[in-house]
């Protein structure tokens, strides 16, 4: 099932929420990459997550996101540019005409400046990268806490996804942006993302897209999908596939 909607994240993140697939599958914690300002936390916490992750690359938004969270116990914040490797990744502070640096990527753009003519790149900076897997490992993060995840990354959520395969056996939703139009240069589409999560067991459930235009036709370019593990689909709270569910 997908939709078409104007462009909301809040709206669409409770929208996904809300979905009947999700009712059964016990809120544990959820990481979020690509947190920007954190607009969704408030919506984390009324759905009764106990634990919450935020991951940004751009050093202005994680200051940011300090100074809201960093006292809050259920919450950790990161610095980071997730993708497929560690080391040093440049972020591109792609900026729209009202100064939103809510596009920046670590991927250089391709279509979406040449449909929506007024973004442009303000200024490219070298900014921590690391995958998942070793982000866990070297802050000591317990994954059997966090069986939710929200990939906003503008493009690279593909490599996000392919940095976590330590991760994959504790996750029961995914949450992902995807492209439909080659919106970032190397970025992967929507299908890409389908068939690489397929492959590790988890089925697209819905989908909400969102529109541009060019001087020939309105289209979907982007939009976020919902992907659940097939063994957690109807399948009780107390989970019966084994794993400990821990509180």
């Amino acid at each position: 099932m997908s939709t078409i909607a104007e462009q909301d994240h809040q709206r669409d993140l409770l929208n996904i929420l809300e979905r009947p697939e999700l009712r059964l599958i016990a809120k544990q914690g959820i990481i979020h990459v690509g947190a920007h300002e954190g607009q969704e936390v408030k919506h984390y916490l009324s759905a009764g997550f106990k634990n919450v992750i935020l991951i940004e690359a751009n050093p202005s938004w994680f200051r940011v996101l300090r100074s809201k969270f960093g006292s809050e116990s259920r919450i950790k914040i990161f610095n980071y540019a997730i993708c497929d490797h560690e080391g040093v990744a440049d972020l591109h502070i792609h900026t729209s005409r009202s100064g939103s640096t809510e596009p920046a990527s670590i991927l250089p753009m391709k279509r979406f400046n040449k449909i929506v003519k007024t973004l442009y790149t303000k200024e490219t900076i070298t900014v921590a990268s690391t995958t998942l897997d070793i982000l866990f490992q070297k802050h000591g993060l317990d994954p059997r806490l966090y069986n939710y995840i929200n990939i906003d990354i503008q493009g690279a959520e593909l490599m996000a996804l392919e940095g976590a395969t330590t991760l994959f056996p504790f996750l029961d939703v995914i949450i992902s942006e995807v492209n439909l139009v080659e919106m970032y240069e190397r970025g992967a589409n929507e299908e890409e993302i389908v068939a690489f999560l397929e492959k590790k067991d988890f089925e697209k459930r819905h989908a909400v897209y969102h529109t541009l235009y060019d001087q020939n036709s309105v289209f979907p370019a982007w939009g976020e999908c919902l992907f659940v593990k097939r063994t957690r689909l109807d399948v009780p709270t107390d989970r019966t596939d084994g794993r400990k569910h821990l509180s």
